[in-house]
């Protein structure tokens, strides 16, 4: 063993002078020396933790920057610890920046930082950075626990289908989508399965954040080589919200070139969004031909059918027993996406713990989801319910906007029923334009992009347009 290299002397509040420095043998010394090395981390911690409690948010700093603790520092790194990895996680994802800023600020010095679990803080002091081997993948989010209903079967078969024949035809493969409809389950399923079939391949599953976090922090700290290395020496690369890597210019060119890499390797891609490629703004087009060019599924929100075998799936899961009508009731009242049906789930479960109830019946669904009921808005309404209302308000015959008439009495109803099924609902161009008899995507994003520039200057297609909003969240 060494010498244990240690700055004690602090210049002011914020600053430590480096010039001083004291060595403690290893030997009768060395606990002493761990003690001062404990004490000084603390003491910067305690000033860090003022700088950050200003910089964000009372219930950030509250979650996520308050259980850190420190467990040592020497000349060129502090060394952190939280409870749960989705604290490392997010320190990581989002706060490591301004961390590293506020120990600067304390010190004066730029130090490498290193956050490990509690359960990894055996007392002694790891000196080398652990290998990063990107999230883990839950093991709960597998294809057995994915409930497949028509708005995911194609995305489901797709995603199989790749897991067992990685770099095949559909390589990459681009699943999108609205917010939890289930594109990461899907995404981690695939990692889950490359793993237990194929032990011996190597699996990276991340965000596009992450990418974008840890390709800057490569290039401050010169290690680009390494970032390379771990991203284009992989079997199976999954990327979720692909969408935030527009936001920096950067990582789109970092990312372009680790895309024709694994591709030409033959390596598997998976990228998850929120939209079709061709809608990501500012995303260069030879990025958009490469997502385009393997497979590209949509996910919508499940339908009611769908819904029931979801709800009926996770009470099971949870051991409580409901009746039909209590679970057709939330099937029929929480439409807009899974993680919300997810989130009624556990209102019940909880509000069933506090009244100590094996059975739940409708009364206590009903008191338990009445907010997020509530909260659905609008967005109880479909396309055909759109379709509906449009044709009502200009009195058109039903079935006149999904028909292949052209006249000019029902091309503008048409182009606003379009446009409010994108307003409203946020539905994907493909789906409105499958619901509007079979249309091209194309024709509809230049129906929506007609009506929002019309809306700018018409007075009379604003009244148009609002009237016809009231009616359909009337119903």
């Amino acid at each position: 063993m060494g010498f244990l290299r240690l700055a004690i002397i602090l210049k002011s509040w914020y600053y430590i002078d480096l010039r001083e420095i004291i060595d403690t043998r290893v030997g009768t010394r060395e606990k002493e020396g761990k003690e001062i090395i404990v004490k000084l981390a603390e003491e910067i911690w305690a000033k860090v933790l003022e700088l950050m409690s200003v910089e964000v948010s009372k219930i950030a700093f509250t979650t996520w920057i308050k259980p850190i603790s420190p467990v040592m520092i020497d000349d060129k790194k502090i060394v952190l610890k939280v409870p749960h990895d989705v604290n490392r996680e997010m320190i990581m994802t989002k706060y490591i920046s301004l961390l590293s800023n506020c120990i600067k600020e304390v010190t004066d010095k730029k130090f490498d930082i290193e956050i490990i679990l509690e359960s990894e803080d055996t007392g002694k002091i790891n000196n080398t950075k652990k290998k990063d081997e990107g999230i883990p993948l839950d093991p709960n989010l597998s294809f057995e626990t994915f409930i497949v209903g028509k708005n995911s079967n194609v995305a489901y078969a797709a995603a199989l289908a790749v897991a067992e024949l990685p770099g095949g035809k559909y390589n990459p493969l681009y699943l999108f989508g609205g917010s939890g409809l289930g594109k990461t389950h899907i995404l981690q399923a695939i990692g889950n399965y490359f793993k237990e079939n194929y032990p011996e391949k190597k699996v990276l599953y991340t965000t596009s954040e992450r990418f974008t976090y840890e390709l800057v922090t490569a290039i401050h700290e010169k290690t680009n080589q390494a970032f390379r290395d771990k991203y284009r020496n992989v079997d199976l690369l999954l990327i979720d919200d692909v969408q935030y890597l527009s936001k920096t210019e950067l990582a789109l060119e970092e990312f372009f070139h680790t895309f024709n890499a694994l591709h030409d390797a033959g390596k598997q891609i998976i990228l998850t969004c929120d939209r079709m490629p061709s809608e990501i703004p500012q995303l260069p087009e030879r990025l958009v031909s490469r997502f385009n060019s393997g497979l590209t599924v949509d996910i919508q929100p499940p339908d009611y059918e769908t819904r029931m075998a979801i709800l009926q799936s996770k009470f099971e899961r949870e051991s409580l027993t409901l009746g039909t009508e209590a679970i057709e009731f939330i099937a029929s009242n929480i439409r807009s996406n899974v993680r919300d049906l997810e989130g009624a789930v556990s209102r019940i479960e909880l509000y069933a713990g506090i009244k100590r109830v094996a059975e739940v019946d409708l009364d206590l669904v009903m008191e338990a989801i009445n907010d997020i009921v509530a909260s659905q808005g609008v967005k109880v309404a479909d396309i055909p319910l759109i379709i509906k209302e449009v044709e009502r308000y200009f009195s058109l015959s039903e079935g006149a906007l999904v028909s292949k008439k052209r006249s000019q009495d029902i091309a503008l109803p048409r182009q606003i029923a379009m446009y409010l099924c994108r307003e409203i609902l946020d539905s994907s161009f493909p789906k409105i334009g499958d619901e509007f008899g079979g249309r091209d995507h194309t024709t509809v994003m230049h129906s929506v992009k007609k009506i929002q520039s019309e809306l700018k200057d018409d007075k009379n297609m604003k009244t148009c347009v609002d009237e016809i909003t009231v009616n359909i969240k009337s119903n």
